[in-house]
């Protein structure tokens, strides 16, 4: 049904209104003006349009995570908490082909990722600038690769570059003591600034370096994970990131068969 606007203007603004208006004249005015657009007040919202309104809330991210999108945790271990997994694979009949379980006593910070498990190729990456000559890792002729460090010498590791997609069935560990010193989106990615002190560690006393300094650059569109780490600087981790192209490649990912794993993002050799 269609409403004159005039028709509304005539019930609101009548020609013949008298000096003295009094209430009751008003809301007689006022219900007409309703009654004309279909309109009803309410003074609340009910109950079941509030769960309506949860559900189709709940619905939409259930959405939106189903068509690609990944999302990564990253929090910091809590006073008196230890940390463990397992190493866990199974056979295609169900049998337990090997069940490890780990410890990280010196845990200071955990990172999981959630996402769908999909088919993906594997990217790479290429640096334009390296502090250092790298002492392992393979380009092609163009400089592409997933992985370039530099070990350096005794307890000093400058950097470690590598790429991967994130694997939803694994977790990684930081140990020491850790802090996050920048945190921001760039083109795409989210980008997080940690740094670590391994002073107070049980490895320490083995000879480990006393600091180690991270960058991760995660991509929740694609899946991409970018772990830059080392004894380095961050700036100067951070002009490697500067430095860095990357694309898909043509190479399927890599299939480990694990259905639970857990391992340590802490720079190392070997």
């Amino acid at each position: 049904m269609k409403i004159q606007l005039t028709d509304i203007m005539d019930a609101c603004c009548p020609e013949n209104l008298p000096e003295a208006c009094d209430r009751a004249l008003a809301e007689r005015i006022n219900r007409s003006v309703m009654e004309k657009i279909g309109a009803k007040r309410r003074r609340h919202i009910p109950a079941k349009a509030l769960l309506l309104a949860a559900v189709m809330t709940v619905f939409l991210t259930v959405s939106a995570f189903a068509v690609g999108s990944y999302i990564m945790e990253l929090r910091s271990v809590e006073k008196d908490e230890l940390v463990t997994g397992k190493w866990l694979i199974y056979s295609d009949s169900g049998e337990v082909l090997e069940d490890q379980k780990l410890v990280f006593p010196d845990a200071g910070m955990v990172l999981r990722f959630e996402g769908p498990d999909e088919p993906r190729n594997m990217p790479e990456f290429r640096c334009f600038y390296l502090p250092s000559e790298p002492t392992y890792g393979v380009t092609d002729e163009e400089g592409w690769t997933k992985y370039l460090s530099d070990d350096g010498w005794g307890p000093s590791i400058p950097y470690i570059v590598n790429i991967s997609l994130v694997n939803t069935r694994s977790t990684d560990v930081i140990d020491g003591k850790c802090e996050i010193i920048k945190e921001f989106d760039r083109g795409g990615w989210h980008v997080t600034e940690i740094t670590s002190d391994y002073t107070e560690t049980q490895m320490y006393g083995c000879g480990l370096y006393e600091r180690a300094n991270f960058i991760l650059m995660f991509d929740a569109e694609r899946g991409y994970l970018v772990k830059i780490s080392g004894t380095d600087e961050l700036s100067v981790l951070e002009q490697i990131m500067e430095g860095l192209e990357i694309r898909e490649s043509d190479d399927a990912p890599f299939v480990d068969g694990y259905s639970e794993l857990i391992g340590s993002l802490n720079p190392g050799r070997g």
